[in-house]
Parts: structure tokens; C-alpha cells; sequence
């Protein structure tokens, strides 16, 4: 099971899809976790904010007014100030508030609420209302106030209900940039101007500071974590999956196309007009197959002209050369017929030798057409073909053949049309008596020499025939040099020596 799934995450599909998700999911987290900062940043309260000064006075000119009026009235109207009160806390308390977006319209605003706690106490100090029960419990409604209810009330109440207005001694800090208690005097306005009507007690506690900014907006993407996750996964997951669709099914052509060329058939080329890398790649590679396909033809061709140019240098050198000799012996049995008919018949039959000859020589051209079938030992074969050559040319030839390795075919062909090039020239122009025909090896190559004692010729002047040429040629293909030493009246010396592994 773990082996298919490693496998399956192997394929590119699987992995542009997890890599696309993973983008997703973490884009998505990063712009939650910036988002966040910027929100909190924005609504949090400065430190400037809780200044005793700004707090006090904010009081006196928002909250302090809604009871005014209550506590002037007589009795005061302990109904109206327990609805306010509870409707405050109900609907929690905003410190701080801001427009953060607007889309057509759609307005965001965020806002940043503490824990508030309000009390109404009366110019004699008796508890009228409360938010809530964080400072009193309800039994102690219309009774006298106890300032131990809220650590370090008890001056600032005492200041307030004096009427002072030092935002100094109305103002305790239970803990610094988190939680305070404040007493606000509530005066009087008109007739009853200047008059101590209550005091309100303020206690403000879990008030989102920048100091809280990484823990608070930590807090928010924590909440929001798996919905995002999850959200970003799917959204992820489906684009990627199509997305690698697409690329895997062009990769897919691409392989298809590959595949073709690579069983010959270049006639089918890659359609992929995306522009990208991959139709970039596809063009290329489109390209590359139309240069093979006009490589294999013009190879095809080179071919075809190096196989009718050896077939040319076979004929010449072996059926063309026989060929000849048969030519010769007719003549001169010709010429022999009415003065010596016995000699005439001896001439006639070496000629119906190299005509027998020649027709096996292009039989054995034909079959090399054809896969071999069997296969004749080097060394019998040019000593054979050298003796058979000296009786029918009257020449004494010398042959020591010894190669002990077993060569290539191709190879052993190659020898032995040289030296039928070599004898065959001998033959018709060096008037030589004697001829030397030596194969041998040594570490690493092999050595053929042919050596008459005829007339020579010169080396450096051009000749019309194919015969030097053709065995230039054959030497080349064996990574060989061919030599040829001769002189006018110093006979010839033609060697060959090539690399063997």
C-alpha cells in the first residue's frame, strides 16, 4: 500500500496537485496572518488612549450626561438607569472603532470591545444601578456603597462624590495597560448646576493593546485555521488537479510523438500552440524529427551510392579481372589455332577455367547480397586464389598467409579483393616472372604485402584505371594505410597494414 502511494506521489499529476494545494493553503494562512495584523493594529488601543486625562474626560462628556438627567429627576428614576445599564451590557463595550473596507455597497468596520463594568452610586454613596454583578451582588441595591468592592476605588469614589475633577485621583490602575477603576463625579446642569448628583464607577478590564497584537491576531487565524485549511485544500487541490491535467495530457502527445519517431514514422508531428516552454519544447523537438527524417533519406541515399561503388570495385576487381584473363587466353589460342592446336586447346581450356571462374565470382557477388551461409578459411582462400593465379598467368608465386585471429567478414573480403587488385595489375602490366604475396600479424594489426619483379612504374604520374583507387579505398575502410613502392626497372611493393582489437 505505501509502495503504491509513493509510486502514484511520483507521478507529475499528484505532484503539481499537492503543489498547488500547498501553495494555496500557505498564500492563504500568510494573507490570514497579515490581514489579522492589520485589523488588529488598526482598532487596538493605543497607549495614549489610556491616558487618565483623555479616559476621565471621555466620561464625563459620553456617559456622564445619560444620567444626568435621571439622577435630577426626584426620585430618581432607578428603572431608566437599570435598562441603560443592562442594555450596555448586553451589547458589550466599544473602546475603539474603524471603517476597514468598503466594497460597492458593503462597508467592514472593526471595532475593539473591553470588559466594562458600570455602577451608579448616589450623592450619599448608595449603590442605584449596576451593568452587571461583577462588582455587586443584587442584595445590595439601595444600600450604602462599599469601595472595597473594586481594588483602589475607594479614594477615587471618595474624590467623586466630593466633585473633584482631577482625572489624577479619579483614576486607579488595577493592572497596568490591561485593567482600571475610575470614579466619575455626574454634575448637575442648569438649576442644579455644579450640584454632586452620583458618581459613576467605571471598571474597564481585558482591553486589547498593542501589546497583545501577535497573540491576538494568533488567536484569530488559530480560530479560523482549519475552515482556511480546508477551504485553501479543496480550491487548491481542484486547480492543481486540472492544471496538471492539462500538462500531463500535452506531455502526453509528447511521449505519443516520441514513441512514433522512434518506431520510424516521423510523418507525425506535436500540435501544441500554447506558446509556453512545452510548445516550445514541442517545436523543437517537431523540428528535430523533420531533420531526422531528411538525415535517414539522405543516409538511405549515401547508402545505396556506397554499396553500388563496392559493388563496382567487386566487379572490377574480381569478375572484370577474370574477365580479362579469359579474353587473353582466347586470343592467343586464336592466334595458335592453325600453327599449334594443342597449344590453341590449352588456351582454350584456361579460358573456360576464368569463365567458370567469373561466373563464380559474380554468384559469390550475389550471395553477398544475401546473409552468408558459410564461410571459407582466409589463409586457404589467398593461397588458393594465388596459385590458381600463377598457373593461369605462368607467374611463380610465393605465398606465406598466417593469421591466426578470427577476423570479420567484411574484413577478410576486403584482403582478399586487394590482393586480386594486386595480382590483376601484376598480371596485365608489370611483365614480372616472380611474385611474393605475404599475410601475417603482429600485436595489434596485420601486415599484407605483395612484391613482383617486374618493370615498375611511377608512383607520382595519374592513371585512368579504377585499381590503385579502388584498393585506396578498401584500405580506408579498414582505419588502414596503403603503401606502394616502385620505380622504373625496380619491380613494386604494394603493403597494407591495418588495426585489429
Amino acid at each position: 500500500m505505501i509502495g503504491k502511494l509513493r509510486n502514484a506521489l511520483r507521478q507529475l499529476r499528484w505532484k503539481l496537485t499537492l503543489s498547488y494545494t500547498a501553495v494555496a493553503v500557505g498564500t492563504l494562512l500568510i494573507m490570514l496572518l497579515v490581514l489579522a495584523v492589520l485589523v488588529f493594529s488598526t482598532i487596538l488601543i493605543p497607549g495614549n488612549v489610556l491616558a487618565p486625562e483623555l479616559w476621565i474626560t471621555t466620561t464625563n462628556e459620553q456617559v456622564a450626561p445619560i444620567f444626568r438627567g435621571l439622577l435630577a429627576a426626584s426620585p430618581p428614576d432607578l428603572v431608566q438607569m437599570g435598562a441603560i445599564l443592562e442594555g450596555i451590557d448586553q451589547l458589550g463595550t466599544t473602546i475603539t472603532s474603524r471603517e476597514f473596507i468598503q466594497i460597492g455597497q458593503i462597508q467592514v468596520n472593526v471595532r475593539a470591545t473591553a470588559d466594562v463594568d458600570l455602577v451608579v452610586v448616589g450623592p450619599d454613596g448608595s449603590l442605584l444601578a449596576t451593568s452587571g454583578r461583577g462588582l455587586v451582588p443584587l442584595e445590595a441595591y439601595g444600600k450604602p456603597f462599599d469601595p472595597a468592592e473594586g481594588p483602589g476605588l475607594a479614594g477615587p469614589l471618595q474624590a467623586a462624590l466630593a466633585g473633584e475633577t482631577d482625572p489624577e485621583r479619579l483614576l486607579a490602575t488595577i493592572q497596568p495597560d490591561e485593567e482600571y477603576i475610575a470614579a466619575v463625579p455626574i454634575l448637575g446642569a442648569g438649576r442644579t448646576e455644579g450640584e454632586v448628583l452620583g458618581a459613576l464607577v467605571v471598571r474597564l478590564s481585558s482591553v486589547p493593546t498593542r501589546r497583545d497584537l501577535v497573540s491576538h491576531a494568533l488567536t484569530v487565524a488559530a480560530r479560523t485555521l482549519l475552515v482556511f485549511v480546508l477551504g485553501a485544500g479543496v480550491v487548491g487541490g481542484l486547480f492543481g488537479s486540472l492544471t496538471a491535467e492539462g500538462m500531463v495530457s500535452r506531455i502526453g502527445r509528447l511521449w505519443a510523438a516520441t514513441e512514433a519517431w522512434s518506431r520510424g514514422e516521423f510523418s507525425r508531428l506535436v500540435h501544441d500552440p500554447s506558446g509556453d516552454e512545452i510548445s516550445q519544447l514541442a517545436g523543437r523537438l517537431n523540428f528535430m524529427a523533420v531533420q531526422l527524417k531528411n538525415l535517414l533519406r539522405e543516409r538511405q541515399q549515401m547508402a545505396v551510392a556506397e554499396e553500388r561503388n563496392r559493388l563496382a570495385r567487386d566487379l572490377h576487381d574480381s569478375a572484370k579481372q577474370q574477365a580479362l584473363a579469359a579474353s587473353f587466353q582466347l586470343g592467343t589460342a586464336i592466334t595458335l589455332l592453325d600453327s599449334d592446336p594443342q597449344a590453341a586447346r590449352k588456351h582454350l581450356l584456361e579460358a573456360d577455367n576464368l569463365v567458370d571462374t567469373v561466373r563464380q565470382e559474380l554468384t559469390d557477388l550475389i550471395h553477398e547480397l544475401r546473409p552468408p551461409t558459410e564461410r571459407r578459411d582466409l589463409n586457404e582462400t589467398i593461397s588458393e586464389y594465388a596459385l590458381e593465379w600463377s598457373h593461369q598467368n605462368d607467374v611463380r608465386a610465393e605465398v606465406a598467409v598466417q593469421v591466426a585471429v578470427a577476423l570479420p567478414l567484411e574484413t577478410e573480403r576486403t584482403i582478399y579483393r586487394i590482393v586480386q587488385e594486386a595480382l590483376a595489375n601484376i598480371a596485365r602490366h608489370s611483365r614480372a616472372t616472380r611474385v611474393t604475396v605475404i599475410l601475417d600479424q603482429d600485436a595489434g594489426a596485420v601486415t599484407l604485402r605483395v612484391t613482383d619483379n617486374g618493370i615498375g612504374f611511377d608512383t607520382e604520374a595519374q592513371y585512368g584505371g579504377m585499381g590503385l583507387h579502388s584498393m585506396r579505398e578498401r584500405a580506408e575502410s579498414l582505419k588502414g594505410a596503403l603503401n606502394i613502392q616502385s620505380g622504373s626497372g625496380h619491380g613494386t611493393i604494394i603493403s597494407l597494414t591495418f588495426p585489429i582489437d
